[in-house]
């Protein structure tokens, strides 16, 4: 695979930051943009952090773009000539990064002005993952979401700050997960707690999420079959998460029931996405679960 990196950006920043804002942008420069400026806004101060912005392939080089213009904290421009997969991404930026943090953050993600100082807040009462709260922003309204009992399985890209040093020792033993898409985030969270990491609740560190709510809006059938697939495959690997991954042979069973294709009808009317997305995740973790789908060691060359 043929990387680049680009130059930093914010000249005046020092060179070790608390914390490295890692986002993998698949080529939103509008998205981006309005990300970068909600960052310059942070309440900590810019000389606490510095992005990692992968540019994945993107048609617009989103990277070079955001590298011309002027911000008052270090950008570092990492691109990639061929798309990778999000997990991917963050994992070469981690490999990159010069923050004891990393913050978890994708492109079309806009933090509020004391997010950081939140996450940074609780971190420095219960060092470990903390999990910050989302607000979805969709063409259907908004939605809010507050982490409690903050676990391995609520760890995404969205809003999430994590050690450095531990997410570097855990990947080079994560496994290749079968499918495409869904699942990485919670292996990562797992590999984690199986390590002793601590996990923190953090919900006044707030985001805005623009784009469709999960499940009620996405409707996706391919990408969900692919993260229900991926969660069974993950509960073979550690048990104690498949109820909260929804891959438990109970949850299984009284998912058959309630998304039974003879209630579509009813489906259709109340929430028809839902069902469309609940329904594929449960074909895929069915799938995963008739064929003994298994997660592939990584080699030696994807580590």
């Amino acid at each position: 695979m043929v990387r680049s990196s680009g130059a930093d950006a914010g000249r005046g920043a020092p060179r070790d930051p608390q914390v490295s804002v890692v986002t993998v942008s698949f080529g939103r420069v509008d998205l981006v943009r309005r990300k970068l400026e909600a960052l310059a806004r942070q309440t900590t101060g810019a000389a606490a952090f510095e992005v990692v912005l992968v540019d994945n392939a993107c048609p617009d080089r989103v990277g070079e773009r955001m590298a011309a213009e002027a911000w008052p904290f270090a950008l570092r421009v990492l691109r990639s000539e061929r798309r990778l997969n999000a997990a991917d991404g963050r994992a070469w930026a981690a490999r990159e990064a010069r923050g004891r943090w990393l913050w978890w953050s994708d492109d079309d993600v806009v933090p509020a002005d004391d997010a950081l100082a939140v996450h940074l807040a609780v971190q420095a009462r219960r060092p470990g993952v903390t999990i910050g709260s989302v607000r979805f922003v969709g063409e259907h309204g908004s939605h809010a979401w507050r982490p409690r009992r903050a676990g391995p399985v609520q760890v995404t890209g969205v809003n999430t700050l994590l050690p450095r040093d531990a997410v570097l020792s855990v990947a080079p033993r994560l496994p290749r997960l079968p499918r495409a898409y869904g699942g990485e985030d919670a292996l990562v969270g797992l590999a984690l707690r199986a390590d002793g990491v601590a996990f923190a609740d953090a919900p006044g560190a707030w985001v805005d999420h623009l784009g469709p709510l999960p499940a009620r809006e996405a409707g996706a059938a391919a990408p969900a079959f692919d993260a229900g697939y991926n969660a069974a495959v993950i509960a073979r690997l550690y048990p104690s998460a498949a109820w909260a991954l929804g891959t438990h042979a109970l949850s299984l069973g009284l998912k058959r029931v309630v998304l039974a294709r003879a209630w579509r009808g009813v489906w259709s009317v109340l929430a028809p996405r839902r069902w469309a997305f609940e329904r594929a995740y449960l074909d895929g973790a069915l799938a995963a679960r008739r064929d003994r789908g298994d997660a592939s060691p990584v080699t030696e060359d994807e580590a």
